[in-house]
């Protein structure tokens, strides 16, 4: 690829974002971090280390920006560049990048323990994990995003911040410890039981900061409509018991996509535990809200009780917010916290460099909490910029002369794979994202459809539900004696038949619900919800449509578009490839269509992905405990990088690696590609002779090349961030 062609590359990136708004100039606030940082290594008589060349600052930027190693073309077109600022406008795109939005919704997944499925229904963990995305797509400033969260209510379809309360479902008192821990860097969770053993917190602290917020309910689905109906059952003396449980059911079953989708603030008043045992209250007595440090909160009678909570916790004046933020980010950057543990802050913690974390809070608060600016102001730092410090003793301040050598994280590991198989790194998982955007918004249509129709009509519709319920009732009990039967004389054949039947119900049973429901929406003189049911009833009968907001939505990935550049990218490798019969070409496309599935980014699969996929076995967080990744080596990641089936894809035949290799005509050349597309530079000429020596002692092995990059791919060289 010629020069010209790989600066049109680079400089048609960095034209692109420098199209979105201008970001803040934070060149003279970078100058002052790096004469911090020299006041402090004269003081403590450290050398500073080198800065570190193009390539190294290459792959480090990528792999700390948009948590993957860069593709071959944008090595490629780096290296070409020549423009004396290139560094800083590079930062400048990554941070513009759907990258950047991929690779920090991992760390704020971990941090807010943020899953796809979440304690409840997967509607609320969905719009949440959206809430996210957005979040970081627009560049929410941080305390905007952090009042959202602790101050939000009402239904997931108005906001997905409410994933915040129903991740700790059922659990007030461990959601504030969570909020103290995450936004405040104090951990108070030990407060919950007994004075704190450690820090200055006491109980009653605890249950006064938690009176902000233990009315915070979640529960599911609820309307007007569906409450006066629920008020009608009751009222209805002409029904029996059996037959109002059966309507709550019904109700149930026509409301259950929306269950878990709705928090409430709920008036009630704290009370301090049975067993409290110290002098300055009693057992049981009623707790006022009041915060634990920083300027004190009057709450009136009408006042909001969490809005309160959200402007006293993200107040610039609080004295923790601004400096867990600021440290935190710091450390996303340089490995290292000034202070540490970025989230167990003391009276007694001291920073590494009290001068520069004072500097670091008032920039923080200078630029509004804007994320993005603080980052890049970090990152056009020279310490940035210097070679990175090999060892950080665990209790010993870091003084920064360079980032801190560290191992990738399991999500960049990954990611970086992905680099080397997709033609695209950075596409969205298409299939997930349309199958979740269709569920979504049929949910939400449900919702409406429900909360308009009258009242009387889903009365009605409850009560023929119920009738049918009644008779299927007893259908399922004999079916379900009978299977018993079947498995206790070991009848597998006819175990198999009656669990058929016994699905087959459970369908008839949902068929009846969305038709009685249909037909009480139907009746309806309110003719928005006639519109809706035109609309959602798509190319099917009508009488369906509330099944297809009822069900999960299916998508082909052979419907994923493919935009003109990707398209013209395959054709390019159609003919490196050699592909001329119109059967190898379409198997080709389908393949590259499909990768978004398998071949996805981190942020694309489900938050935490599986058990037993590679995310996992490499330490990424089961977003159960806040930052609960690991970066340990095992002896499953061994296996996995030899044996696992998924390196077979890495290097297969219409892998972007194995194409681009292809494109090399001579060992030379492809050697070159190897270290570009793995380690973002080219060989030296140590390593190039040693290389050419191994190429030719092996060239009559079949699978050379993919040896060579399995071996690669197992080196500190690559899975370390230099």
């Amino acid at each position: 690829m010629k020069a010209s062609h790989l600066l049109s590359i680079f400089t048609t990136t960095v034209f692109a974002f420098a199209l979105q708004a201008a970001p803040a100039d934070t060149t003279a606030a970078s100058r002052q971090v790096d004469e911090l940082l020299a006041k402090s290594w004269q003081k403590h008589q450290i050398k500073p280390n080198a800065v570190v060349d193009d390539a190294t600052f290459l792959r480090r930027v990528y792999l700390t920006v948009v948590g993957r190693i860069p593709t071959l073309d944008e090595a490629r077109a780096f290296h070409a560049c020549q423009m004396p600022d290139k560094r800083a406008k590079l930062i400048d795109s990554l941070l513009a990048s759907e990258g950047y939005v991929q690779n920090f919704f991992n760390y704020w997944a971990d941090v807010l323990r943020a899953q796809s499925q979440g304690v409840a229904g997967s509607t609320t963990s969905l719009n949440y994990l959206n809430y996210l995305r957005a979040a970081l797509r627009e560049n929410k400033p941080y305390d905007q995003m952090a009042r959202e969260l602790v101050s939000s209510e009402g239904s997931c379809f108005d906001t997905g911040a409410i994933g915040y309360y129903m991740r700790d479902r059922g659990m007030p008192l461990d959601n504030l410890s969570n909020t103290t821990r995450i936004f405040l860097g104090t951990r108070m969770e030990c407060a919950q039981c007994h004075d704190h053993p450690f820090d200055k917190w006491t109980q009653k602290q605890f249950y006064e900061m938690a009176a902000f917020t233990h009315n915070m309910s979640a529960s599911s689905y609820r309307s007007k409509s569906g409450d006066e109906v629920q008020k009608m059952i009751r009222n209805d003396k002409a029904l029996d018991n059996d037959t109002r449980d059966l309507m709550r059911q019904a109700l149930n079953e026509a409301t259950r996509p929306l269950r878990d989708t709705l928090v409430v603030q709920n008036k009630g008043q704290l009370r301090l535990p049975h067993d409290y045992k110290y002098k300055d209250a009693k057992p049981k007595d009623v707790v006022p809200a009041s915060v634990m440090f920083g300027k004190p909160v009057a709450l009136k009678k009408e006042s909001n009780t969490i809005g309160e909570f959200g402007q006293w916790l993200t107040s610039p004046e609080n004295p923790r917010f601004t400096t867990i933020i600021a440290n935190r980010l710091w450390q996303r950057v340089f490995g290292a916290g000034l202070y540490e543990q970025v989230d167990e802050m003391m009276d007694s913690s001291v920073p590494s460099n009290p001068e520069l974390m004072h500097f670091l809070e008032r920039q923080m608060v200078a630029l509004k909490y804007d994320m993005k600016s603080y980052l890049r102001l970090l990152l056009n730092t020279q310490a940035f910029a210097r070679e990175s410090i090999k060892e950080v003793s665990p209790g010993t301040p870091c003084y920064f002369q360079g980032p801190v050598f560290h191992r990738m994280r399991s999500e960049q590991v990954w990611d970086s794979l992905v680099t080397l198989v997709s033609p695209d790194p950075d596409q969205p998982n298409w299939s997930s994202r349309e199958r979740e955007r269709r569920d979504l918004e049929n949910r939400h249509h449900l919702a409406q459809l429900l909360d308009k129709t009258e009242a009387p009509l889903l009365y009605e519709a409850a009560k023929e539900v119920a009738a049918a319920m009644r008779e299927q009732n007893k259908e399922f009990d004999k079916l379900r004696k009978e299977l018993d039967e079947a498995r206790k004389t070991e009848d597998k054949v006819k175990a198999r038949d009656i669990q058929r039947r016994l699905g087959e119900s459970q369908r008839i049973l949902r068929e009846q619900v969305s038709k009685c429901f249909y037909e009480a929406a139907k009746k309806s003189g309110n003719q928005e919800i006639q519109k809706e049911l035109a609309a959602v009833s798509g190319d099917g009968p009508m009488e369906m449509a509330m099944m297809n907001l009822m069900q999960d939505s299916r998508v082909d990935a052979k419907e994923a578009p493919l935009d003109a550049k990707v398209m013209a990218t395959l054709k390019a490798d159609e003919a490196v490839l050699g592909m001329k019969d119109e059967k190898s070409i379409k198997s080709f496309e389908n393949f590259q269509r499909s990768l978004h599935q398998t071949w996805s980014r981190a942020a694309e699969l489900p938050s935490p992905a599986p058990r037993g996929h590679f995310l996992r076995e490499f330490g990424q967080s089961d977003r159960e405990i806040i930052e609960n990744a690991s970066d340990e080596a095992s002896v499953p990641q061994a296996l996995t990088m030899m044996n696992g089936s998924l390196l077979n894809q890495l290097t297969s035949a219409w892998s972007t690696l194995s194409i681009n290799l292809r494109k090399a005509k001579t060992n030379d050349e492809k050697i070159d590609t190897l270290f570009l597309s793995l380690y973002s530079r080219k060989p030296n000429a140590k390593e190039k002779a040693h290389m050419l020596q191994t190429v030719e002692s092996y060239a009559s092995s079949k699978t050379l090349w993919e040896d060579i990059t399995l071996a690669a791919l197992s080196t500190q060289r690559f899975i370390f961030v230099e």
